[in-house]
């Protein structure tokens, strides 16, 4: 009887187990959490078939003469991008950091768009046929088809002049200290003498996305959904090893079209093509003011390679003639072999450095 009565005492336990689990389930304070998570996807990544074919017709085409016909290697390439009516700009780099009297390695291009403006046309059509150095193409030169002139160079280098070691891009209000920049990608070739798929720039990481509408730089969410971009370049200046141009040209065709041109070209396009990037952060300074300060002054003038002067050109010219008078006691026998291109001679005081 004892036991009957334990066993009666364990089914009696049991079924109120049973009934406070089956209450609990029933309850109506019980509340399930499903959580899910909204993934914003980046629209320029690169699609399965072509989205952004580069269908614009050359105006102006040096075609090969650019590269092909020089009996010394090209090492050093540099395109520039050019404002139409930016002629005096464009004679000062011919004239200073990309001259090919001093660099006999180097060759130069600038990349222009058209204007309605007939005038500056037939201007730009004179200029090339003085010097041979100007691509052109039939799209509008704007600030927001900046991108179509960066796919034009990408283009025109991967057919006309592939047979390079490095590009150096640079707009036409920097100026760039191409002995310095020989000379540490030299150093570089030295350690990895066959580096390839590289940018080297200043680099941006989680740069943010401009959301205020009044700036030229805005950025709606329809336009951009991410609110901070990924690692993309500067666009004032940067350097390619010398297969990037046709991956990038091929990988632009798969990445639809975005006007902001630092990213879509150094960011979107590159990393489509697989880019490693070379942080060079340190040799850029963007302050018009503190590259002076920084080019002119002996303690700072071997820390800064690329300096931005929108301003005066007289600037651009004066920093030049700072480098070359800081190269002649570096390299005097170098230096002192080339005269001047513009009608300016270094007075024995400029040789004073402070």
């Amino acid at each position: 009887m004892q036991f009957q009565y334990i066993i009666f005492i364990l089914i009696c336990l049991h079924i109120d187990i049973l009934n406070s689990l089956n209450n609990n389930d029933n309850s109506p304070t019980k509340t399930i959490t499903t959580e899910t998570t909204t993934t914003i996807i980046n629209p320029y990544h690169p699609r399965d078939h072509i989205v952004n074919p580069h269908n614009f017709s050359y105006i102006l085409n040096p075609e090969y003469s650019v590269c092909d016909n020089s009996s010394s290697p090209v090492y050093l390439l540099v395109y520039v991008h050019s404002g139409p009516t930016n002629y005096q700009r464009r004679v000062v780099i011919r004239e200073t950091w990309a001259t090919r009297t001093l660099f006999p390695d180097l060759r130069l291009i600038f990349m222009i768009g058209k204007t309605l403006d007939n005038n500056v046309m037939k201007a730009i059509e004179y200029e090339n046929e003085l010097y041979r150095d100007i691509v052109q193409e039939d799209f509008i030169d704007s600030y927001k088809n900046l991108t179509y002139k960066g796919i034009m160079a990408l283009k025109w280098i991967s057919i006309y002049c592939s047979k390079i070691k490095y590009v150096l891009k640079a707009d036409d209000d920097i100026v760039v200290n191409t002995f310095t920049l020989t000379n540490h990608l030299k150093f570089l070739d030295k350690h990895n003498p066959n580096r390839h798929s590289t940018i080297l720039c200043l680099l941006w990481q989680a740069m943010g996305v401009m959301r205020d509408s009044k700036s030229k730089w805005y950025l709606s969410k329809e336009d951009f959904p991410l609110d901070k971009f990924p690692p993309y370049c500067s666009g004032s200046a940067f350097i390619l090893t010398g297969d990037m141009p046709a991956k990038m040209y091929n990988a632009s065709l798969y990445v639809p079209f975005f006007w902001v041109d630092d990213y879509y070209i150094t960011g979107a396009v590159a990393s489509a093509a697989n880019v490693t990037y070379a942080q060079l952060g340190s040799l850029y300074t963007i302050p018009q003011q503190l590259a002076h300060t920084r080019f002119m002054s002996s303690k700072s003038f071997y820390t800064i390679m690329f300096g931005h002067f929108p301003g005066s050109m007289n600037n651009m010219r004066e920093i030049w003639r700072r480098i070359l008078i800081m190269q002649k006691y570096k390299f005097p026998t170098r230096v002192e072999l080339f005269s001047f291109s513009w009608d300016e001679k270094i007075h024995q005081n400029d040789n004073q450095i402070n």
